[in-house]
């Protein structure tokens, strides 16, 4: 029976259908909704492309580029920034594997060695006092890590994450009564707990990736980002060199848009800054990352870090 089923898993595109069906899905209900009915996947007034369209422009959507019209990559001042943040490299805390002495560990499939390794470095650059979080999980094991372990507990933490389970799988109890949780959407958090961000404070955002009506993106660019005070560091998170989506993942189904937004809401902007890029570094900086913090060239990662200026 074992083999029966181990066959039966392999078929390409049966364990997403099963999953599809076990999350609860009504598919009738599913394709009875205007938004697909009116206009069906593929349609140039629907927002979900056809993968066909996509895969014949594939030379033209899926090449790295460097340069971006009114776009300020600040590249002299992110390979500045690898400098300051190569410093605490040496002292990098992470096993490879989960144990008992850390919270973080880099196999994971959610958020690993680049990623984590900036993450670690920036807060021991700016050390802040406050850090909201956007969408909880292993970044948030390696923010706790490093608070423990270099900033003397100083750093308090509010995680906003709706679905919290994997989040509380990586909580020890102290770390339940000293940092708050708040398991709502982001929509639904009062705007005035981002105003309590200082100068040096992170914004942490690894969201839905998605923009459209009432998403939590979408509230985040339109309502809180304005609202920062300066000099507060914002991350987002799966956002890739070039502004676009890796090609295995489009074709995965993936259907996200949050870059591109990234991308216009930076055109012509001076307010709001770049600090570093990873896969922007980890595309066109090879050499120096070689250097400088080696183990981010094993998966180079797709955090965005920017300050507000002013």
């Amino acid at each position: 029976m074992s083999k029966v089923k181990a066959l039966v898993g392999s078929i390409p595109g049966l364990r997403k259908l099963s999953n599809f069906f076990k999350q609860g899905y009504d598919v009738n209900k599913l394709y009875a909704s205007p938004f697909l009915r009116i206009f069906p996947p593929g349609h140039f007034y629907s927002p979900i492309p056809s993968l066909s369209d996509v895969l014949s422009k594939e030379n033209l959507i899926f090449r790295h580029k460097k340069e971006f019209p009114s776009v300020d990559l600040r590249e002299e001042e992110q390979l500045q920034m690898l400098d300051l943040l190569a410093f605490y490299y040496e002292e990098l805390p992470f096993p490879e594997q989960p144990s008992t002495s850390n919270r973080y560990y880099y196999q994971n499939q959610f958020f690993c060695y680049s990623d984590a390794i900036i993450l670690y470095a920036m807060l021991r650059h700016f050390k802040p006092k406050k850090v909201i979080e956007v969408g909880s999980g292993f970044s948030s094991a390696v923010m706790l890590d490093t608070n423990e372990a270099f900033l003397g507990s100083a750093t308090n933490f509010t995680f906003i994450e709706p679905y919290p389970e994997r989040l509380y799988s990586l909580l020890n109890e102290k770390d339940k009564r000293q940092h708050q949780v708040i398991e709502k959407a982001i929509q639904e958090v009062e705007l005035e707990l981002f105003q309590t961000l200082d100068a040096g404070d992170i914004l942490f955002v690894d969201s839905s990736h998605v923009v459209k009506i009432g998403s939590d993106v979408a509230h985040i660019i339109f309502e809180i980002l304005p609202r920062l005070k300066p000099g507060v560091i914002v991350h987002f998170h799966d956002v890739f060199c070039s502004f676009e989506y890796p090609k295995e993942w489009v074709k995965e189904g993936r259907a996200w848009n949050e870059d591109y937004f990234l991308r216009a809401f930076l055109q012509y902007n001076s307010v709001f800054q770049i600090l570093y890029f990873n896969s922007f570094m980890g595309q066109f900086y090879q050499d120096e990352l070689e250097r400088k913090m080696p183990l981010c060239l094993r998966n180079t990662g797709g955090s965005l870090w920017m300050k507000k200026a002013v």
